[in-house]
């Protein structure tokens, strides 16, 4: 089906060694509790994922550090045998990997909710809000297409329903997408199909790091990454919405040890900021200041104070 290949494309497959901080038994002379382990991956989001949970915790007086892991298969083992205590999840690749589910859904709620209750005993899902569009929660990185901002005229384009006719007005236009993608038959060609694009539509084979400047330069009419890519974003890129949903959801969620959550039932209040009101603009933004140059420990201190905010002032509807 059109939705396997993000197994690769999205699932970060390594070994099952953290780096960074030490993995050992805390000092005995240490004073205080030993501080709950966030794992963080290699890459800048699942980084700066991590660092926010440290501060939302901290928040809550619950000391924590992160513990880096070189990809999302070591986290997630490391989560289930009790190493860590808390990680970001995504549900399109646990679905994918964790579950070794075939056909990912796109929607996003039921994308969680099959997740959730099918995940192992040892990890918990804190519940996000279910919102509509790319400003509310919750966040969303999914594979999708981008376009130029203002003053292109692809500005005005939201959906990829709205690309779709834009492409069909424009004969010559040109899709930048990963080659792998581009020659699938579940990949590219499943897409247009869905989309009901002619499926000889010009494609210039370009990787993740190439679309950016494809789009930017004019070279493309829309090109293929993620949702939430800081590059895209501080380049003033836009994802565009998925409305038929081909694409499978990967929306970004805590994920918690039970025993952690046993054993300080208020993690689950610490986090739920980040459930409840990360969004995939929020995390795009963030991720562009990331992408960017700026320092990790201030994008994330930053939004632990946002997300802090925003849960103030939604705390009397949520009561």
């Amino acid at each position: 089906m059109h939705k396997l290949w993000l197994v690769v494309a999205a699932v970060a497959l390594s070994a099952c060694t953290a780096v960074g901080a030490d993995a050992g038994a805390a000092d005995d002379d240490a004073q205080g509790p030993e501080p709950l382990r966030v794992a963080g991956g290699p890459d800048p989001e699942s980084a700066l994922l991590a660092e926010v949970m440290v501060g939302l915790l901290e928040l809550a007086e619950l000391p924590a550090e992160t513990v880096r892991y070189p990809g999302a298969r070591s986290a997630r083992q490391a989560l289930e045998a009790g190493e860590v205590d808390v990680r970001t999840g995504y549900t399109g690749e646990t679905w994918l990997e964790s579950l070794g589910r075939a056909d990912p859904p796109g929607d996003v709620q039921a994308s969680f909710q099959e997740v959730s209750e099918h995940d192992v005993a040892e990890v918990v899902w804190l519940r996000p809000r279910f919102l509509e569009g790319i400003d509310e929660p919750p966040a969303n990185a999914t594979f999708t297409f981008v376009v130029a901002g203002p003053p292109s005229l692809e500005a005005e384009l939201t959906t990829v329903s709205q690309l779709a006719t834009r492409l069909s007005e424009q004969a010559d236009a040109t899709l930048c997408v990963d080659h792998e993608f581009a020659s699938r038959p579940d990949g590219l060609r499943a897409v247009l199909a869905a989309y009901s694009v002619r499926s000889d539509q010009p494609v210039l084979a370009a990787s993740p790091d190439e679309v950016v400047g494809a789009v930017l330069a004019g070279d493309c009419l829309a090109g293929l990454t993620t949702a939430t890519d800081g590059r895209a974003w501080a380049s003033g890129l836009r994802p565009l919405v998925d409305d038929l949903e081909v694409f499978p959801a990967f929306v970004v969620v805590p994920q918690i040890s039970r025993a952690a959550v046993e054993e300080h039932p208020e993690i689950r209040a610490a986090l739920g900021p980040l459930a409840s009101h990360l969004s995939t603009q929020l995390l795009g933004r963030w991720n562009a200041r990331v992408a960017a140059g700026e320092p990790i420990e201030q994008v994330a201190e930053d939004a632990v104070a946002r997300l802090a905010e925003l849960a103030d002032r939604s705390a009397p509807d949520e009561g």
